[in-house]
């Protein structure tokens, strides 16, 4: 397959070496994960595609089908393309016989139904309108009309609860008829994570979520605990029912669940879900298919590793003992309580290990700056597919931990107060005799492998001369062989993506970004709630429509040269 960019840069065979060598080191012997992605499976619907109300493509599952062919490619790091393959599975699936049912690659998240008395009780349901319609339609389809009884919030993040409105009326919410059920502090964190710091936190997750990157080999192939970002209208209704307490039983047309509060963990506000009478554990975002972010690089509050160990660790012993089926709002279920318990002490081990040996090494003198380079996960858990950080990074996740507790500082009082990079670079391409010395060393490095290396004199380059088309492109192809090798999309997505490529291969030409020529899709959306229009009904306003629509060209014009910046 030809690479999507004009100027884009196949893999080096340092890149192709490397990947091979982590090919052979994987254990892709264990094929569990493939048997229970595929175990349930009730029925795809026909189409790949759901439009948004706005009339632009709201998701597009068949932009990834290239990923079915059965090929390897030397371009997608061995473990991230299993993960990328396992995300493929599409459609509705049965959980547990004629009770649980869900709707999987609609959507970042999984949407899924629990069938009541009388209606579903839905989890989470997903990020737009669009996307959670169509997979209630979907279900409808295979299993006859019911009406939602309830929706169950997991936690605070909006591939979670934005879109509600396409499963509930608001109408019908405040008639009582529908609840929406959320853990203690929801609706402070769904609004401050989208206010505070919203539109650079939007910026950054353009870049992290491959959003203007386009869906190929030399692309996007994932996000890890999903495809990608639905584009469609976001919105929120505010809860009914707020769990409080630690362990809360609650009854909701004839389905028993006991909600456990884990705040701190995957997000500030956050819950699993067990059902007693069925043995089936919900583990929220908790535990999902991946290692996850300790510190996600959209931005967001750095997470305790520690106590996310902990909550796994207390769920495991207050259900998990127990438990029969695990299910989550990403990745797929596990079934069997010896394959549930593996599954819950491998991430709870993982993420302990995480913070007690950074910790270990920070104390011995190792600073946020060398962490990365040197914290291991051990290979009794290296080997476990559940302890692989596909939406975290060892990279990222272990310098979050010496950030939370140390900070960002390391130490080195050359450091406490830098020089900004565009100030500092001119000094370090003079003393390196200009761009031509820095240019050919650079090439010499890259035909080494050592990427790395070349990123470092490069950036401080660019930094000096913008205007030096040659060292941008190589600052870019150099970019492009590091993303190609890492097996967290995070990182993958940030190094190749068309917006770090487009800024770096082509320069600001009077003051406006120049847009490369490919079949790049459009960005995907994170809704952003805006502020309640009434302080006594905290609900009442709490809608985001996106506005992708052919009138808002000069809107969505700024948007996308802002997250090229």
């Amino acid at each position: 397959m030809e690479h999507f960019h004009p100027l884009g840069t196949p893999p080096s065979a340092e890149t192709v070496a490397a990947l091979r060598a982590a090919r052979e080191a994987l254990p892709f012997d264990d094929v569990r994960d493939i048997e229970e992605a595929r175990r349930g499976f009730v029925a795809a619907p026909a189409y790949r595609r759901i439009m948004a109300e706005a009339g632009h493509v709201a998701w597009d599952m068949g932009s990834y089908d290239f990923l079915l062919d059965g090929q390897d490619f030397d371009s997608i790091h061995p473990s991230l393309q299993r993960q990328a393959v396992l995300n493929m599975h599409y459609g509705l699936f049965e959980v547990v016989p004629d009770r649980i049912y869900q709707v999987r690659g609609f959507d970042l998240a999984n949407i899924s139904f629990i069938r009541s008395e009388t209606g579903w009780i839905v989890f989470d349901p997903l990020t737009a309108k669009e996307t959670a319609a169509a997979a209630l339609a979907l279900v409808t389809e295979h299993l006859g009309h019911r009406p939602v009884v309830a929706v169950v919030y997991s936690h605070s993040h909006a591939d979670h609860f934005a879109g509600v409105r396409g499963v509930v009326d608001e109408a019908d919410v405040r008639a009582g008829t529908v609840q929406i059920i959320a853990p203690v502090g929801f609706l402070e964190h769904a609004v401050a994570e989208n206010v505070y710091s919203g539109n650079a936190m939007n910026r950054r997750m353009f870049y992290q979520y491959g959003s203007l990157l386009a869906r190929s080999p030399f692309g996007h192939v994932d996000q890890a605990i999903g495809k990608g970002v639905a584009a469609g209208t976001g919105g929120l209704i505010a809860p009914t029912v707020v769990i409080s307490g630690d362990v809360e039983e609650h009854t909701v047309d004839g389905v028993r669940m006991v909600f456990q509060n884990t705040p701190g963990t995957e997000a500030p506000a956050e819950m699993n879900t067990w059902f007693p009478d069925w043995k089936v554990f919900w583990a929220a975002e908790n535990i999902t298919g991946t290692i996850h972010n300790i510190y996600t690089l959209r931005g967001a509050l750095v997470r305790d590793a520690l106590e996310w160990s902990r909550q796994i660790n207390r769920a495991l012993y207050l259900f998990g003992t127990q438990a029969e089926v695990m299910f989550a709002s990403h990745s797929w279920p596990r079934w069997g309580n010896d394959r549930i318990q593996e599954v819950m002490r491998t991430q709870r081990d993982t993420y302990a290990h995480l913070n007690n040996g950074v910790l270990h090494l920070a104390n011995q003198g190792v600073t946020i700056n060398e962490i990365h380079n040197v914290y291991r996960v051990p290979e009794c858990l290296e080997r476990q597919w559940a302890a692989r950080s596909y939406h975290g990074s060892v990279e990222h996740n272990s310098r979050a931990v010496v950030n939370r507790y140390l900070g960002y500082w390391d130490g080195n009082p050359a450091t406490l107060i830098p020089l900004s990079p565009r100030d500092s670079a001119p000094l370090y391409v003079d003393m390196m005799g200009g761009a031509e010395p820095i240019l050919r060393r650079a090439r010499d490095l890259m035909a080494d492998g050592s990427y790395l290396l070349a990123i470092e004199i490069l950036d401080k380059l660019v930094h000096a001369e913008p205007a030096d088309v040659d060292a941008r492109r190589l600052l870019a192809d150099a970019f492009e062989q590091v993303g190609y090798q890492r097996e967290s999309p995070s990182l993958r997505n940030r190094f190749p993506g068309r917006g770090a490529r487009a800024a770096l291969r082509h320069p600001h030409r009077g003051g406006a970004q120049q847009q490369p020529p490919g079949p790049d899709p459009r960005p995907e959306h994170r809704p952003v709630p805006r502020l309640p229009r009434d302080p006594h009904r905290p609900g009442e306003g709490l809608r985001a429509r996106l506005h992708h629509q052919p009138g808002h060209a000069r809107q969505w014009g700024a948007v996308r040269r802002r997250a090229q910046q």
